[in-house]
């Protein structure tokens, strides 16, 4: 794929224009690539992948956002890099979640024994885990569905959860997840989340899970990191991309897209996949199809996240391993990961890269939450930190556009059809179970399966 303008293109020439360039919009492209198909892609911004992104910082390697990929043996988005990349892409997994509650650290536990030694709460607390635990882990996905239009909160509270320190965990960990905390999430999501799978398990599997656990966690890193699975990707697609065009309209005649506007440029064509947020896409769809205008202003107000990604360059190795760390207290939740423990490549040997990702909630600055992060909770429990830093670099995007609240679950959200014949939309606003780029690749696989029933 290579980068052109919008006035030397022909729309005849491509069997498809996707509008937008992010990791949904990029995932539809190579899989209709794979097909045999040549796309153009329109973008807005000065870079193809949206968060989906990588790039250099006085020698270090950072991503757009904080991205350890969930389920990387099992889920969409290793299943579609398999489908469509040779080789597929190298993971390192990573060793566990590890949860701070004050001077204590733990994991959450796999197993009834595990619960029941949990370090975080006492006797009393164990208890209520283990039963909310062993609910979770035998409850069938479709059970999980009827929880859809209820916080996580309002789920723990009927299952007479209250451990506050439960509680608080459970807050950090979907706080990540979901873009939201437990008194907003999901109950359905949040489920889904906690029980790591979208495939059903047998009564006898979920037993001996119950009871004997696992030590093995399917998330992990890409080796490479963001930029150099985005650049794998965009050698693999067969077409073109334009960079810094808006989509100024979407063309559309007797029911059907006849094209688009981009640029001031006309281009006609029969087949548009759009990965516009779709609480843009009100101002783009023609006002004459009124269908079209009541679909998408239905979805013009959804809530989405913003977060704050802190990358830190430290001049020798201070944390050096593979856990996921989650401060609990103090606030804000942060999560705290070494990169290049890894991959060695996004850091300047004997050195370290660290990243460190929070929720922005409404009323905080960036700045103002990047310096709780370090008062609060890099102070107290990792100070070596703060005194190894030789780089530092602030990011504010976050890789769940759409937050996972009740009326956004997968179940809610549109696509990949839409009212006007031959426009489709993907993208992790519209569609698709998980989050970030397990998402991303769920939507792109809705948008590919429609296509190649037409």
């Amino acid at each position: 794929m290579k980068q052109t303008s919008i006035d030397q293109v022909d729309a005849r020439e491509y069997d498809a224009i996707i509008a937008g360039a992010g990791a949904g919009g990029l995932l539809t492209a190579l899989g209709l690539s794979a097909r045999g198909k040549r796309v153009l892609i329109i973008e807005k911004g000065n870079h193809i992948g949206g968060v989906w992104y990588g790039y250099n910082v006085d020698g270090y390697r950072v991503d757009q956002g904080l991205h350890i990929i969930t389920r990387v043996k099992r889920g969409a988005f290793a299943e579609f890099m398999r489908n469509h990349l040779n080789p597929p892409p190298e993971f390192v997994l990573h060793e566990g979640w590890f949860f701070q509650v004050h001077d204590k650290v733990g994991t959450i536990p796999s197993s009834i024994g595990e619960t029941l030694r949990w370090p975080l709460t006492g006797p009393r607390g164990r208890l209520g885990l283990a039963r909310i635990g062993a609910k979770i882990k035998t409850m069938k996905l479709e059970e999980m569905k009827q929880y859809k239009d209820i916080t996580f909160l309002e789920f723990m509270q009927s299952k007479g959860a209250t451990n506050q320190v439960i509680l608080d965990v459970m807050q950090s960990a979907i706080y990540m997840a979901a873009g939201v905390g437990i008194d907003e999430a999901s109950a359905y999501e949040a489920l889904r989340t906690l029980k790591d799978t979208d495939k059903e398990s047998s009564k006898i599997d979920s037993a001996k899970r119950l009871l004997f656990g696992s030590d093995e966690y399917d998330e992990g890193y890409v080796i490479g990191g963001m930029k150099g699975l985005l650049e794998r990707v965009q050698e693999s697609i067969a077409g073109d991309f334009i960079l810094e065009t808006p989509v100024d309209n979407i063309i559309e005649e007797k029911g059907r897209v006849a094209g688009l506007k981009a640029g001031g440029v006309t281009l006609e064509h029969d087949l548009i996949v759009s990965n516009i947020p779709l609480w843009s896409m009100p101002d783009i769809v023609p006002e004459t199809h009124r269908e079209a205008k009541q679909f998408f202003d239905r979805w013009s107000t959804m809530k989405h996240t913003r977060g704050v990604t802190i990358w830190w360059g430290l001049d020798e190795v201070v944390i050096g391993d593979r856990k996921s760390r989650v401060i609990v207290y103090p606030e804000p939740n942060t999560w705290l990961i070494s990169l290049s423990s890894f991959d060695p490549s996004c850091a300047p040997e004997d050195k370290e890269l660290l990243g460190a990702a929070t929720i922005l909630p409404e009323g905080f600055t960036t700045e103002e939450i990047v310096e709780l992060v370090k008062k609060n909770g890099i102070a107290k429990y990792h100070p070596e930190i703060l005194q190894h830093i030789e780089m530092e670099h602030i990011q504010t995007s976050y890789a769940t556009r759409a937050a996972l609240i009740p009326g956004q679950t997968d179940l809610d959200r549109p696509g990949p059809k839409t009212p006007i014949d031959g426009l489709y939309i993907v993208g992790t606003d519209t569609a698709g179970s998980g989050v970030g780029l397990q998402q991303a690749a769920n939507s792109a696989q809705g948008v590919l399966e429609v296509l190649l029933d037409n």
